[in-house]
């Protein structure tokens, strides 16, 4: 009997052992196995909800919980779809459009969001004059004809009256004697934006008919400068009885002694002439003398040396002298006012010619006092 329990006892555990490696055994097949994903959650980031048609690139990041597969969709983006979970993505056209994310889970539903994005137009800068070619004194104004719905405007007009302006479309007076660079700068208050456009040279302000009418009407002396190439300036007065019935005129003395006289218009700031490259002008002026003598020669010249009076620290340090078409000179000069004109061609070459003047030579043997009038440089349209 004894036996027989101690073998039932042994078959216990053996019995309780084997149990024991089962539970062990179940236990680690347990801890090794993958647990099934429970977490599902959809999170995604754009960097911005505005930009520029052309502009800087969007970043979409998606940082979603539990996702298997995802689609992208940019309407009008390049690019226009992705999988990938951080994508940069940029647009050609302005407008509201509405970025979508679908996102699929494990356990194989699918969840979506989407994005506001503005897309504005480039900003461009742009304005146009009401003239570009006024006397000085005169006014223009500016319209203002940008791209893309600017909201502030800034403008600068060098020699103007005023200065600057924050008007979209600005009145100004100009009061100097020279060509002037206007500068807008727009800005755009919903994202920021900012341009600025610049035209050099934009108005040509000078006397009547562009570069300059010397007609002398104001009654209060020279409209121009002279001197001479003589060894001595010409005395050069306004006297009344201009030409053309005009008020006013101007005379020189020339003697007859001195074989000629050269009457050079060039060293005066306010009376500088810039002369556009690639256009044609006339240069032409009324004459008539109280005694025969000549007009040997009416041509145009550009100089500017360093050592000149009108120089403001650029050099055109040549002398040009242009050809010219129209009346065959040397004429004889009479007691009748007389208009003498020639046509000047400016080469296309870049050169800087900020200093152009007409340069008169009279001669013969005879004293007598010369009337000038009407002095005019004058585009060719």
């Amino acid at each position: 009997m004894m036996k027989t329990y101690l073998i039932r006892d042994r078959l216990s555990i053996l019995l309780v052992c084997l149990a024991g490696v089962v539970a062990v055994i179940s236990s680690c097949t347990k801890e090794n196995s993958k647990p099934q994903e429970t977490t599902k959650e959809l999170l995604a980031t754009a960097s911005a909800e505005i930009t520029v048609a052309e502009g800087d690139a969007i970043t979409f990041t998606d940082l979603s919980l539990g996702v298997v597969n995802r689609q992208w969709t940019f309407p009008g983006g390049t690019p226009s779809t992705s999988q990938l979970p951080v994508v940069d993505v940029s647009f050609s056209e302005e407008g509201s459009i509405v970025c979508t994310l679908e996102v699929e889970y494990f356990d194989g539903t699918k969840e979506t969001t989407s994005f506001d994005i503005q897309v504005f137009p480039v900003l461009i800068a742009d304005f146009t004059p009401s003239a570009t070619r006024i006397k000085v004194g005169e006014t223009v104004t500016f319209t203002d004809q940008s791209i893309g719905a600017p909201t502030s405007w800034n403008w600068e007009f060098e020699g103007g009256t005023p200065a600057t302006s924050t008007e979209q479309n600005p009145t100004v007076t100009f009061n100097v004697n020279q060509p002037v660079t206007v500068k807008l700068t727009i800005e755009r208050a919903a994202d920021g934006s900012s341009v600025t456009e610049e035209k050099t040279g934009l108005i040509q302000v000078g006397p009547p008919e562009l570069c300059l009418n010397g007609n002398f009407e104001t009654g209060e002396g020279n409209v121009v400068d002279w001197q001479t190439w003589n060894g001595a300036p010409f005395p050069y007065t306004v006297v009344a009885g201009g030409a053309n019935g005009t008020d006013y005129t101007s005379f020189i003395d020339f003697q007859g002694a001195w074989g000629w006289g050269q009457i050079i218009g060039r060293d005066f700031p306010d009376n500088k002439i810039a002369l556009e490259n690639g256009n044609d002008y006339k240069v032409s002026m009324y004459i008539r003398a109280e005694s025969p003598i000549r007009l040997d020669v009416l041509r145009g010249v550009n100089h500017l040396p360093d050592w000149s009076p009108a120089y403001a620290g650029i050099a055109e340090d040549y002398e040009e002298f242009y050809d010219n078409s129209g009346i065959s000179l040397p004429i004889n000069v009479t007691t009748d006012w007389t208009k003498v004109e020639i046509r000047i061609s400016v080469p296309d070459d870049g050169n800087s010619r900020t200093n152009f003047f007409p340069d008169i030579i009279l001669g013969g043997d005879a004293n007598s006092k010369v009337y000038i009038d009407e002095i005019s440089v004058k585009i060719v349209e």
